[in-house]
C-alpha cells in the first residue's frame, strides 16, 4: 500500500505526537465518541492533575508518528475517532481513570470506550486493560512488596530478641540461686 504524503501542517502535530508516546510508561487509544463537551473537559482536567496527557489526533497522523516510533501491529486499532491518554510516570493511571470515569456515567452510555493500550511496552487488548484497572494503585503494590520482604527479618528480630530476654531471666536466676 502506498503512503500518502504528510500536509506540511502536520508535520508538527505529528512530532508533537511523538514527543508525547516517546518514553510513556503507558499509552491508552480509547474511543470518545458520544462524550459532551462538559464531560470531555472533566475529563481532561482529571488527566491533568494526574500528570497524565491525554489529546485527540487523527488516525493517520497517530499511524505516522507511531511508525516512526517503530512500533508496529496497531494500524487495525486505529479506526473511527481516537483519543489517546499517556503517562511517562505510572503505568495503570491512565487506564484507572478512563474507567472510574466510565463508571460515574450512566451505564447505558458506556463511554469511553478502551481500543487498546501499550503498557509497559506491551501490547494490551480490552481484557488486558479491563485486569489492569483492577489492579491495586502501583503504591500499594510496593508497600504490599515491602512489607512482605520485611516480614520475615521482623520476625527473626523478635524471635532473638525473646531469646536474650529469656538468657537474661535465667542469668539473673542463675546469680539470686548463688547469692
Amino acid at each position: 500500500m502506498e503512503q500518502k504524503s504528510i500536509n506540511p501542517k502536520n508535520i508538527e502535530v505529528v512530532k508533537n505526537i511523538k514527543n508525547y508516546l516517546q518514553d510513556a510508561k503507558s499509552i491508552i487509544f480509547v474511543d470518545y465518541k458520544g462524550l459532551t463537551v462538559q464531560e470531555e473537559t472533566k475529563l481532561r482536567k482529571n488527566f491533568r492533575e494526574n500528570k497524565v496527557n491525554y489529546f485527540v489526533a487523527k488516525n493517520r497522523l497517530l499511524k505516522i508518528a507511531i511508525r516512526d516510533l517503530s512500533i508496529t501491529g496497531l494500524d487495525e486499532y486505529l479506526i473511527g475517532p481516537t483519543a489517546v491518554a499517556v503517562s511517562k510516570e505510572d503505568e495503570v493511571i491512565p487506564a484507572k481513570l478512563i474507567d472510574e470515569f466510565a463508571k460515574n456515567l450512566p451505564e447505558e452510555r458506556n463511554l469511553p470506550k478502551f481500543k487498546f493500550g501499550i503498557v509497559d511496552n506491551s501490547l494490551m487488548n480490552i481484557e488486558g486493560l479491563n485486569k489492569i484497572v483492577k489492579l491495586p494503585p502501583k503504591r500499594e503494590l510496593l508497600a504490599k512488596i515491602v512489607g512482605g520482604i520485611n516480614s520475615p527479618i521482623t520476625g527473626i528480630v523478635f524471635t532473638l530478641n525473646g531469646i536474650l530476654q529469656k538468657l537474661v531471666i535465667v542469668l539473673n536466676q542463675i546469680k539470686n540461686k548463688k547469692q
